[in-house]
């Protein structure tokens, strides 16, 4: 009986909690109530094609799992994270007795801020953030590199984020909503 009672408790408070608007995550700064995601820019000196969608659909996937603010075109945003991909390389990597090259990586280096789209001020400097990934050079290997290459993306697109929205704003320029 006693058992029933506290499912059948449990099993309101999971129904009711959602809709009473309680929900987990990182809140944006100033009370911001949309963010948009603009389109990374690439140093030109990288040779690397196509990594703009790549990153900037990681960082939009990052905010969607981790920060509790509506995603919004970066022209109607509260806040636009703007970014720019430094680098981009593959390691030389390790080699069997024959000299072939058997395993390598990739390093990636993003940059990224959150600027108030209306004042242009920028809210959260500019974060730095990098992170390897091992592969193996077996038959798969195009694969392995694909996969690797999104791997290390969305550590790299997380990390950001994170560090974007736990950035400690000075308190004169803080709502109550983001001081602890």
């Amino acid at each position: 009986m006693k058992t029933s009672r506290t499912l059948f408790l449990l099993l309101v408070a999971g129904l009711l909690l959602p809709a009473c608007g309680w929900h987990a995550g990182l809140l944006a700064p100033g009370g911001a109530r949309t963010v948009g995601v603009e389109i990374f820019e690439t140093d030109r000196q990288l040779l690397e094609r196509n990594l703009e969608p790549i990153v900037s659909e990681a960082i939009t996937r990052a905010l969607i799992d981790m920060v509790q603010t509506q995603l919004a075109a970066p022209q109607n945003a509260d806040l636009v994270l703007r970014g720019e991909i430094l680098n981009y390389n593959r390691r030389s990597g390790a080699r069997n007795k024959d000299n072939e090259l058997v395993e390598t990586g990739l390093y990636v280096l993003l940059r990224a801020s959150l600027v108030d789209r209306i004042s242009g001020d920028v809210v959260v400097p500019a974060i730095t953030r990098h992170g390897w990934s091992g592969y193996a050079l077996t038959g798969d290997a195009p694969q392995n590199e694909a996969q690797t290459r999104l791997r290390v993306i969305d550590y790299v697109a997380r990390t950001l984020v994170l560090d974007l929205f736990t950035a400690r704003i000075p308190v004169a320029e803080a709502t109550p909503f983001d001081l602890d």
